[in-house]
Parts: structure tokens; sequence; C-alpha cells
């Protein structure tokens, strides 16, 4: 059995840790963008919409620095 090294990719997720804060993120970019590739919508422009109204909101879901903001 052979060390490959740290994961870099699960299930076309792609994983980005930081070790030091003990953080973990899982990002699925490439997927994303391979679908829209696929259906031709790359250069579609992003349109914001809002929450349905079955969707509560509170002040503890909310970011409580930058970091998790930019996370967002």
């Amino acid at each position: 059995m052979n060390e490959l090294g740290k994961a870099q990719h699960i299930l076309g997720m792609e994983i980005k840790r930081n070790r030091a804060q003990r953080l973990l993120w899982l990002s699925q970019q490439k997927y994303v963008l391979r679908v829209l590739q696929r259906f031709n919508m790359e250069s579609s422009k992003p349109v914001s919409f809002p929450l349905g109204t079955h969707f509560k909101m509170s002040s503890q879901l909310c970011p409580k620095n930058e970091v998790e903001h930019i996370a967002m």
C-alpha cells in the first residue's frame, strides 16, 4: 500500500483544510462548472433570488466574522 498524501478530492468535491484553525471546507465548484458547460450555460449571468417564506432565519445563523461572511 502506498502513501498518497493528504486527500484533495473525494466524490467530485474539492477538500480544503486549515489545520491551524481546525477548519474544513468541501467545494463543488468544479462540478457546477462542468454542469454549466454541459448545458452551454457557462456564460450565463448569475441571478440572486429570495428564499422561500418557509425558511426561518435567526441571528444565530448569521456569520460572526469575515471568514464566515465570505464563505456564505
